[in-house]
């Protein structure tokens, strides 16, 4: 059984013994969810979730393993799980590996990476995708031996990998920034509920970068003109939010690069279209990179292996 359970969300897949997903489930349950709790609360409440979803999976088949990324693993989260220093390989084993007893067995939890900080700059940390990272090279096959790879999603990371080693990587609060945009403040206000908008969107990518408060507040004034239906803002303002994060996140990479984009479909389609206006063409991973990336840690640690005489004999 294998678990991604992230800032604002929960995903969690029952694996086959070759790493194939043979059922999904999805719940809106991530830290966010539980910040407010105390630290027993907290605990109590994951273990609940956990039980939730994953509970009829445990019965059905005792003993089956489960590794889980993402959130759940931070100072936050169920247990912390502690970090791996960047640079660092992607060949996390046993020894890596935090584990949460539960009713059903035991949960292993997957460290994640980070940047230390120091007085001139600032660190950075991630969960989860370096999980997304093992699975999509795992899917990929044989590559150049350079990438940056960009991950969509509530905090995109833009990550640069060499010979499955992560170099640096650095995080855009896009699609934080976004959710706060359209549930609260002005600009929500301002919005409607309305089908998805690919000129909208289109527009924000061209806006001109006069500073991201500037353009995100130049929304609204184009609602107000008639210029731009109220029902287009949301779309108009993720083109602005991504083309701003675009235009700063590029730059520092050569033009030589090989880029990959992995994650959501939709949320790859919009990166897709904005990397192309800056001559940039990515190879696009949508399959279930999280999911392969897991099984393959849980194969490294020894927690499955590629035959099982179990017809579910997965993590």
């Amino acid at each position: 059984m294998a678990l991604d359970w992230g800032t604002t969300s929960l995903r969690a897949w029952l694996l086959g013994a070759g790493g194939e997903v043979i059922a999904g489930r999805r719940r809106t349950r991530g830290l966010l969810s539980m910040s407010r709790l105390s630290t027993d609360e907290r605990a109590a409440e994951y273990e609940r979730v956990f039980g939730e979803v994953c509970g009829d999976w445990h019965r059905d088949w005792p003993g089956l393993p489960s590794l889980a990324c993402g959130m759940v693993g931070s100072a936050g989260g169920w247990r912390d799980a502690g970090y791996r220093n960047v640079p660092t390989d992607l060949a996390i084993g046993a020894s890596d590996l935090i584990e949460v007893p539960h009713p059903g067995g035991v949960l292993h939890l997957v460290p994640g990476l980070r940047i230390p900080s120091r007085d001139d700059s600032p660190g950075d940390v991630l969960r989860g995708e370096e999980c997304q990272l093992i699975g999509a090279l795992d899917l990929m096959g044989l590559e150049p031996s350079t990438l940056v790879f960009i991950l969509p999603g509530t905090h995109t990371k833009w990550v640069r990998v060499e010979d499955r080693q992560v170099l640096s990587f650095a995080t855009a609060m896009t699609g934080e920034l976004f959710g706060l945009l359209i549930h609260h403040g002005l600009l929500a206000r301002t919005s409607e509920l309305g089908t998805r908008d690919d000129d909208a969107f289109a527009r924000g990518l061209a806006a001109a970068d006069r500073g991201l408060p500037t353009e995100l507040f130049g929304g609204r004034a184009l609602v107000l003109d008639g210029l731009l239906d109220a029902a287009a803002l949301p779309d108009y303002l993720s083109g602005v939010l991504i083309g701003d994060e675009i235009r700063h996140q590029l730059p520092p990479h050569d033009a030589a690069d090989h880029f990959v984009l992995c994650g959501e479909p939709d949320l790859c389609r919009r990166y897709e279209s904005a990397l192309a206006r800056a001559g940039v063409a990515p190879r696009v991973v949508t399959g279930d990179a999280s999911a392969r990336g897991l099984w393959s840690i849980a194969h490294r640690a020894g927690l499955v292996t590629s035959t099982n005489d179990d017809e579910h004999g997965g993590s």
